[in-house]
């Protein structure tokens, strides 16, 4: 049972595809669109994705959806497309039944080759032919509604179809005497139109010998090609298109190149019998004598001449004589076609033209020499830029070295880590920077730290803060700037440093300026540069002034008091008690009282009344406090009024500034003592001096 649907279904599929097989034979593609083959464009839906024809196929055609043609001239073929039903008109199916067999030539259609079932147009089977044989109207007729109406050219007698041919000569005839036309070259009348001979209709008589067509001997109608007048006696112009001028004028159409009524001139431009020569190209208007072809008009230009202004001026050439002959031309003479110089060439030029320079020289006169680096020695003419270069050098003159080298003779190579490998030609140096880390003018060292280079591996000057001649390692802090390339000492120090390497501070003693921007100490030594804080001395201002200097100022060179001393102290360089100093000023004290005695006495009293006021407070204080002059090494000397000093309010007295009034071989060096101003102000305080 299953078996037996399988195979029903299978036989239907094949059904399917044969009934609709649209592959068979050859396809016209124009079918697929819109119907276009079937009959008045109908079609309904189909088995498979297209529709079928519904009213069948237009004549050619076959299949469900008249896409295959029918083969030869079938107009049917719906079993297959070799085998057909019907035919175009003029042939039939025959024994292949493939349309390839004609009917007679006056059938319309046939059956077989021997009988017609119907006529062509102007055939008939009368006479009970079947064969259409028989014509309405004759070959020889002119035929309307296949009735002959009347005979064609040489022929004549309508009544009998047109079957009598009319006289040799005649074109058309009425009868075989009377021509209504004659053929070219005949004509009807009286022969050599002389009255005198007889009348002849039957085109008996030729035309002239140069006469096509004529109405009589002595009028031509149309004369032979290339004649024309009367008697056709005249030539027409050579420019006449197809040789052929009007009779009467002999006026034409020209062919080309030629001009004018007749066209016996030439156009402008060209000249010659056929007018196929072009007119000099120097000729003003490009107009030239058609015979000739000489330049009437004269020519275009100035440095042209000549009859046919085909020469130049000297000193000129090229078709137009627009061209200079070259400088280097003897005499300036030189070829019109290519302007090779006619003589040779002047000093230092060569070539055909002369336009050339000898090796190794350059220049409008070739006078210049080629620069010296050029490959050898060529340049060009016009510029000096030298074709090719020796060895290195680049450039358009070969003044600069190729990519990469350097110096005088371009034979050294840029330092490696040039950017783009360029450098400076003179220098050396990096022109456009440093590959990747390095710096330095030639790139030299592989850090940032490098301003100009010693050579292509040590640097010459680092950047500030940086030393020796790989720029790695940095100064001292305290330098102000940088430091030496090669010992790391410094060129100068920051403010209140000192030393080779800035390393020791300046004495806080040393005076200041706000303003300055260096050191305050000299950098060799740490010698202060602007003197001393008020109370020292030295070179370093390390040494306090003298406790006797008035207001403890003193010279910072030798520590002498600036404003004098206080007090002199015995064995004090600086504020010492002078022995000898005290008879000289006796003496000159004696001399003056000698001179003033009432001054001097006056001087005595007074001093006697400020000693004997004091005496008695100075006792006082010395039973309270003890001798103040107990080993200090100071003693009051009172033996010479005329020396003595001024006494102070405990009693002791204060030594001018020239006497020092002061002895006492025990007397400390108080200079030696390192104390702070206050500790001398305690000292004082203690003593009583400062009460």
């Amino acid at each position: 049972m299953k078996w037996s649907l399988n195979l029903i279904l299978f036989s239907w599929c094949i059904w399917l595809n044969i009934s609709n097989n649209q592959v068979e034979g050859e396809i016209d593609e124009l079918c697929k669109v819109d119907c276009a083959c079937c009959i008045d464009r109908k079609c309904g839906p189909g088995q498979w994705t297209n529709a079928d024809c519904t009213l069948g196929c237009i004549d050619g055609h076959r299949g469900a959806r008249c896409y295959s043609r029918c083969t030869h001239n079938c107009t049917q073929c719906p079993g297959h497309e070799d085998t057909c039903t019907e035919c175009y008109d003029g042939y039939y199916p025959g024994n292949a039944s493939d349309c390839t067999s004609q009917c007679l030539s006056g059938c319309k259609t046939c059956t077989n080759g021997a009988a017609c079932t119907s006529c062509k147009e102007g055939y008939n089977n009368d006479n009970g032919d079947n064969d259409c044989r028989n014509r309405y109207c004759s070959e020889n007729c002119n035929c309307e509604d296949n009735k002959c109406t009347s005979c064609k050219d040489g022929y004549y007698d309508t009544g009998n179809l047109c079957n009598s041919l009319c006289p040799g000569n005649c074109a058309t005839c009425l009868s075989n005497t009377d021509c209504g036309s004659c053929k070219n070259g005949y004509y009807k009348g009286k022969q050599y139109d002389n009255i005198k001979l007889p009348l002849l209709n039957d085109c008996t008589y030729k035309c002239r010998d140069n006469c096509e067509q004529c109405l009589s001997y002595n009028s031509c109608l149309l004369c032979k090609t290339g004649l024309y007048g009367a008697n056709c006696e005249k030539s027409c112009a050579a420019g006449c298109m197809s040789n052929t001028c009007y009779i009467l004028t002999g006026n034409c159409h020209c062919s080309p190149n030629f001009a004018g009524e007749r066209c016996d001139k030439c156009r402008t431009g060209k000249y010659g019998i056929m007018c196929d020569q072009q007119c000099p190209t120097g000729c003003k208007g490009n107009v030239c004598d058609k015979d000739s072809g000489d330049c009437t008009e004269g020519c275009t230009k100035e440095t042209i001449v000549g009859d046919k202004c085909d020469v130049c001026l000297t000193g000129w050439y090229g078709q137009y004589c627009t061209l200079s002959c070259s400088v280097g031309c003897k005499n300036q003479q030189c070829k019109r076609s290519n302007g090779e110089c006619s003589n040779g060439c002047l000093d230092n030029f060569e070539g055909g033209q002369c336009n050339h320079c000898m090796s190794g020289k350059f220049g409008e006169s070739c006078h210049s020499d080629c620069p010296k680096n050029c490959d050898e020695k060529g340049c060009l003419k016009s510029s000096g830029n030298c074709i090719n270069c020796n060895d290195n050098f680049d450039g358009e003159k070969c003044d600069r070295c190729r990519l990469g080298f350097n110096g005088s003779l371009c034979s050294e190579r840029c330092p490696t880590h040039c950017l783009s490998g360029v450098c400076d030609r003179d220098t050396g140096n990096c022109s456009y920077g440093c590959l990747d880390n390095y710096s330095g003018d030639r790139c030299c060292i592989n850090n940032n730290n490098c301003i100009t280079c010693l050579s292509d591996t040590r640097c010459k000057q680092c950047k500030s803060g940086y030393f020796n001649d790989q720029c790695d390692q940095q100064c001292p802090q305290n330098c102000l700037k940088s430091c030496h390339i090669e010992t790391g000492l410094c060129d100068g120090c920051k403010v209140n440093f000192y030393g080779d390497k800035c390393n020791f501070a300046c004495a806080s003693t040393c005076k200041i300026q706000t303003t300055t921007s260096g050191s305050i100490c000299q950098q060799s030594n740490g010698k202060c540069l602007l003197g001393c804080v008020d109370g020292f001395h030295s070179l370093r201002c390390s040494e306090k002034c003298s406790v006797y200097c008035n207001g403890t100022l003193c010279k910072k060179e030798n520590g002498q008091c600036t404003k004098g001393c206080r007090i002199r102290v015995k064995n004090d360089h600086i504020c010492p008690l002078d022995l000898d100093s005290s008879s000289s000023e006796q003496s000159v004290n004696t001399a003056a009282i000698s001179l003033g005695t009432i001054l001097a006495v006056s001087i005595v009293v007074n001093i006697m009344l400020v000693v004997t006021k004091y005496r008695k407070r100075v006792n006082d204080t010395y039973k309270t406090k003890g001798p103040i002059y107990e080993n200090s090494g100071i003693e009051l000397e009172c033996g010479n009024s005329a020396n003595a000093g001024s006494v102070n309010k405990h009693g002791i007295v204060q030594a001018s500034s020239s006497d020092t009034g002061f002895k006492s071989p025990d007397y400390e060096d108080l200079r030696t003592v390192q104390v702070s101003e206050h500790e001398y102000g305690q000292i004082l305080a203690d003593t009583g001096f400062l009460d």
